[in-house]
């Protein structure tokens, strides 16, 4: 049996988030697990907000291979191609059709009306999508109601479709706990067409509960919420999170959910609802709902919602939870979607005996790394860092314009060099416009399947050559803790880009710069580090290794480049304590950068080395500045460390990590400025005790894995089926988004 005979393809985007996503994941995970051969087919889907990063069920079912990543450049044959979603339909680059289905559907999960700005004529969906599926498609509506819908609107009815909705999947939530009083409502996320009035314009509620104090509204999807909200909204409505991990939890916590709709909403059974149901959270929804759900669901509308609450008596929520439960329970079980999927594939074939040779292929995809001239080295490391960890048939390659190449092909990567503006002292002009053709030029000879760029400003040249690239996606990798006054200039290019990775700043609590208030448009993963804790060596080999006196203290300075910022008072502080003291070896890492040859204090013993990360756990503390890279490589190497900031304006906020990481009782705080702070600090972390009691709290820190994720969201982003996002094809509504 062939790698491409399949049963099943479902074609989506990756990237779909909320209760859609977590649908899409389960509908997987039940059809693999009864036996059926199932791959997915990922589809680039227009760039919404908020930004999404890969649906964690669906990367577990990829992860473990129970469901198989097809690739869009390979052929595939497969008995039904079921497109989950159409939205990803409407911007697909027209490529020759490389999967051969014997049937096709494509799921529609709105009304008619939803589609109205998104569709110049309905037919051209059903065309986009032929070529994707390999067969000629028809429609599948989601629910009876967005069915009805269709064969109500005089385009849409004229289509072929399936004669039965495609069944919803209610999650197996475990037994609910009693809700006795009426104390939480809330809701989670409802999709992208549900244009319904926020969950705060239902006030004024009833505040007062009959004795049980005020009513607390909770909302999930904070940052998409956060820009509808009223200014008069209360300040009892409490906000979670955008990207729910736990929708069990959620819904645990609330007395009842609420659908609060537009007057003019046109019904459609949202996914979150039926997570709502099957939860047995009681719920409220517009009466539009009320002739498919009955008695099962309070159908009020959204004017009346606060006395319709605080009327509720406990034997009343009760029961509407345990009617809920029961309803998805039996109109969205498990059973079925298995009689849809028996129905469209028949039984699952059992599994051949015997040894079958596989051969497993799949075209390499090149990811073009951009990496601007810094003051640093930090943007060429962190994108090192997730090019370490991009998947097999993933090729990372580098165009460098940090004079620092030579660490990245030591690294083993390919990398070419073009000079950045200040090395070549062109004009402003001049340098765009060469650059604007290296850049070309580096595009059409690798020919990558994504562009990525980490730094604080877009060029306007790498603007220029992305709009020349629409069938491509571009990628920022933009860390935070800018400093208020910066990046006012550039920051609108986001739109420019497919995707914005945030990777997550320790000191995000104190960071007050422009991205700090942009949650909506980037995708947060976990701090990046170089090097895994496993890649470190340990005490006594980087010890050797570095030629360190096993009985010394070891006191690493990593002070950057010092090309923009006088380190000097640091310089003086160690001659004046360290030197003198024969058991202290002071030791500094010369950076392969800096432009000067920086005069050390006679003693202080200079370090060569890339990357230093690999040997922290020969020293016994550090005295290092707070750019992003040093900042959380120390700390989660567990380096007891004095944090000194390079506070030139040009920089990020680099003091604000170092008040973190003092405030947090995980490192210490010294400026340049200050000597006799300086003096203190270093002093202090010559005491063991005071060590070792840093090290335990930074024992405590979140780990660093955001390298692994931002591979795996580029790698998928590579895989995905191409987008052409050129403005005449963007979709209107996508366009305001």
């Amino acid at each position: 049996m062939s790698r491409s005979d399949l049963d099943l393809v479902v074609a989506a985007d990756p990237f779909r988030g909320g209760a859609d996503g977590r649908h899409l994941a389960a509908l997987l995970e039940l059809a693999a697990g009864l036996g059926w051969r199932c791959g997915f087919l990922p589809l680039a889907g227009p760039p919404v907000r908020p930004a999404r990063g890969l649906q964690p069920g669906l990367r577990a079912l990829l992860a473990t291979r129970r469901v198989r990543l097809l690739d869009p450049a390979e052929p595939a044959r497969c008995r039904l191609a079921l497109a989950f979603e159409a939205l990803p339909l409407l911007e697909l680059a027209r490529r020759p059709r490389r999967i051969v289905a014997e049937r096709a559907l494509v799921r529609i999960e709105a009304p008619a009306s939803a589609w109205a700005d998104l569709l110049s004529a309905p037919n051209e969906l059903l065309a986009r999508a032929a070529p994707v599926l390999g067969a000629p498609a028809v429609l599948v509506p989601a629910d009876p109601l967005v069915a009805e819908s269709l064969m109500r609107d005089r385009y849409w009815r004229l289509l072929p479709r399936a004669r039965e909705p495609w069944p919803l999947l209610a999650p197996a939530f475990p037994l609910p706990r009693p809700r006795t009083c009426l104390a939480r409502i809330g809701r989670h996320g409802l999709g992208p067409f549900l244009a319904e009035a926020p969950l705060g314009r239902l006030d004024p509620l009833a505040r007062e509960q009959r004795g049980h104090g005020p009513l607390q509204q909770v909302l999930a999807e904070e940052a998409a919420e956060r820009a509808l909200l009223d200014p008069a909204t209360p300040a009892d409505l409490e906000l979670l999170p955008g990207d729910l991990r736990d929708a069990c939890a959620f819904l645990d916590r609330l007395d009842a959910w609420v659908l609060a709709a537009a007057t003019n909403w046109e019904p459609w059974l949202p996914a979150a609802l039926v997570e709502a149901l099957a939860s047995g959270c009681p719920c409220l929804v517009p009466p539009a709902l009320a002739p498919l759900m009955g008695t099962e669901v309070l159908a009020v509308e959204p004017e009346r919602a606060g006395e319709t609450l605080a009327a509720l008596e406990p034997a009343e929520l009760a029961r509407l939870g345990e009617a809920g439960r029961a309803f998805a329970s039996e109109r969205f079980g498990p059973e079925r979607l298995r009689a849809r999927l028996e129905a469209e594939l028949a039984a699952p074939a059992p599994p051949a005996a015997g040894f079958v040779l596989r051969r497993e292929h799949e075209r390499a995809r090149r990811v073009l790394f951009l990496a601007p001239n810094g003051i640093g080295i930090g943007h060429l490391v962190r994108l090192a860092a997730i090019a370490r960890r991009l998947p097999g048939g993933i090729e990372p390659v580098f165009l460098s314009l940090s004079q620092a190449v030579g660490l990245i092909r030591a690294l083993g990567f390919p990398v070419e060099y073009t000079p950045a503006q200040a090395a070549t002292r062109e004009s402003q002009e001049g340098w765009a416009e060469g650059f604007r053709t290296r850049l070309a030029e580096a595009i059409a000879f690798w020919d990558p399947a994504c562009v990525v760029f980490d730094g604080n400003v877009p060029y306007q040249p790498l603007v220029d050559v992305r709009l020349q690239h629409p069938d491509r996606p571009f990628v920022w990798l933009r860390r935070g803790l800018w400093r208020p006054d910066a990046g006012r200039a550039t920051i609108e290019r986001v739109r420019h880009f497919d995707l914005v990775i945030e990777p997550a700043d320790l000191a995000a609590p104190l960071d007050r710069g422009i991205t700090a208030g942009r949650e909506l448009e980037r995708v947060l993963v976990p701090p990046i580090v170089l090097l895994d804790r496993e890649e470190l060596l340990d005490r006594a080999a980087a010890r050797a290794e570095l030629g360190i006196d096993p009985s010394r203290t070891a006191v690493l300075l990593l002070l950057g480049s010092r090309n923009n910022f006088d380190y000097g008072p640091v310089d003086r502080v160690v001659a004046e304590l360290l030197l003198p003291r024969p058991e202290v070896e002071p030791i500094a890492l010369d950076w392969p950068i800096s432009e000067t040859d920086t005069a050390l204090p006679a003693g202080v013993r200079r370090l060569a080395r890339f990357p230093i990360a690999r040997f922290f756990r020969a020293f016994d503390l550090a005295i290092a500045a707070c750019g992003y890279n040093s900042f959380h490589e120390l700390l989660a190497a567990g380096v007891p460390t004095v944090f000194v900031p390079n506070e030139n304006p040009t920089m990020d906020e680099q003091e604000r990590r170092a008040l973190w990481a003092e405030a947090r009782e995980v490192g210490l705080c010294a400026r340049t400025t200050d000597p006799y702070r300086l003096f203190w600090a270093i002093d202090r972390l010559l005491d063991p005790t005071v060590r070792a009691r840093l090290r335990a709290a930074m024992d405590g820190l979140p780990p660093p894995g955001g390298a692994a994720e931002a591979a795996a969201l580029l790698a998928m982003l590579a895989r995905s089926w191409p987008r052409d996002r050129r403005p005449d094809r963007l979709p209107a509504a996508m366009a305001r988004a």
